[in-house]
């Protein structure tokens, strides 16, 4: 699953176990107050680019100072590292870089950075139009419609729509998501797959109390003398 999806499930985690008209309202409701909640932060927002790009924009003019530009023409230019000469290949054209950041992230990196005030421009005008308030305006701009109860909702003369027939599976439960195989089932305690074992008694490795020959000696020893 991807980011938006286990997003998506962790907030209507409330309302996944209700009746399906039940949950329907429900995650109608947080969409429709989520959505009015975003337009007025919207309306009060005067940027380009929305705040978390440009945050992560501003970082990367921050980091682009000790980076030197070279121009080769067609909108292509060699920038080279003050410190280590590290060399990257900036194509403002093709809005890419041979670093891979500006092409995978959709913000100009470091590099491209420089060379975008080489050209004396903008970098917010090369960040990627999703980022833009065009298409966040785009995206919440549409309201949803608030609706009346079910008690005004009109009658329908078909035949009454039944649940399905439930029947309860064998074995316990399950409350929680099935895992990928490569993935960590539990998140507060450590496994010990890879642990060597520490006998208590004695404190060598690969053996513990139970199995400690010295505990067995001293086991032995006391036993005599009591004896």
């Amino acid at each position: 699953m991807n980011n938006l999806s286990e997003s998506f499930n962790n907030t209507i985690l409330l309302a996944r176990d209700k009746p399906i008209i039940t949950m329907m309202e429900w995650i109608r409701t947080y969409l429709m107050s989520r959505f009015a909640h975003l337009r007025e932060k919207l309306s009060a927002f005067t940027g380009v680019v929305m705040p978390k790009p440009n945050k992560r924009l501003d970082r990367e003019i921050e980091k682009s100072g000790n980076w030197f530009v070279v121009w080769t023409g067609d909108g292509k230019f060699e920038v080279t590292q003050g410190f280590t000469m590290d060399k990257f290949i900036v194509d403002l054209t093709n809005h890419s870089c041979t670093c891979y950041f500006w092409d995978l992230v959709g913000i100009p990196c470091r590099h491209a950075v420089a060379a975008i005030n080489y050209r004396v421009e903008q970098p917010s005008d090369y960040v990627h139009a999703y980022y833009k308030r065009e298409a966040y305006e785009a995206c919440y701009g549409s309201p949803i419609s608030p609706i009346n109860g079910q008690q005004l909702w009109p009658k329908s003369n078909g035949p009454q729509i039944l649940p399905p027939i439930f029947k309860t599976p064998p074995g316990r439960p399950r409350k929680l998501r099935r895992r990928e195989p490569d993935e960590d089932v539990s998140h507060s305690r450590l496994g010990k797959k890879h642990l060597r074992m520490k006998c208590s008694n004695c404190g060598q490795f690969d053996h513990n109390i139970r199995s400690c020959k010295q505990g067995k000696t001293n086991k032995v020893n006391l036993f005599i003398i009591i004896k």
